[in-house]
């Protein structure tokens, strides 16, 4: 089996290293590209840029490599509609308990760490040294970032965006489509589509283009 990574920005480049090393611990694809849907470029770090059209499903599983949560809710459903299966990637140094279940499409980065009874849905990024605590519940195409730090048993709907040192108490639910900024400390539920910032977080205003990146 091949392996292609769709976005080949930066963090399509981060997710190309992360295949290498498990290719390097397991030898787990024949060959990488990376695609994008109107590419400017041949190749990247020596790996060819093509579209999706240039591949077929009985050769390649795609992972989603884009940190915009909306655009990889739609990425992940082309791919699907078109026949590929979306590829788990682990690092190899990554922790997560047995008990606990990564969707299918999840990439998990250096140094993560994930709690027991945890469960992930479809298409999650855990970026790296994120930290999930025990019974949490990750909704399908949600991005962690770096260092953000989950408590036990938190709720964490589709699509939402948590940022960098973000930290939430225990028990707390975060809707669909939230932001939660860099930094913040989240001690009560988020609603769906808010944008919440600071210490303790407050609601700033809704998130009412979806997008995180603009």
């Amino acid at each position: 089996m091949k392996l292609a990574i769709y976005g080949a920005g930066g963090l399509g480049r981060e997710v190309l290293e992360l295949a290498q090393h498990i290719n390097t611990a397991a030898s787990r694809w024949e060959a990488i590209c990376l695609i994008d849907d109107t590419p400017t470029i041949d190749q990247l770090k020596g790996h060819p840029v093509v579209t999706l059209d240039a591949l077929t499903p009985a050769q390649y599983e795609i992972v989603i490599a884009v940190g915009e949560p909306s655009l990889r809710h739609k990425l992940a459903q082309k791919a699907r509609d078109r026949g590929f299966k979306l590829a788990t990637l682990i690092h190899p140094e990554a922790r997560l308990s047995a008990d606990s279940t990564p969707g299918e499409g999840c990439v998990i980065c250096y140094g993560v760490y994930v709690s027991c009874d945890t469960l992930m849905g479809s298409n999650v990024h855990l970026q790296p040294n994120a930290s999930l605590g025990h019974d949490c519940h990750i909704g399908q195409d949600t991005v962690i970032s770096s260092y953000a730090n989950l408590a036990g048993h938190c709720s964490v709907g589709e699509r939402v965006f948590i940022g960098m040192n973000a930290i939430i108490r225990e028990s707390t639910s975060v809707g669909d489509d939230a932001i939660i900024s860099m930094g913040a400390a989240v001690f009560n539920d988020v609603a769906p589509a808010m944008i919440v910032m600071g210490n303790p977080a407050r609601a700033i205003r809704p998130n009412v283009d979806k997008k995180i990146f603009k």
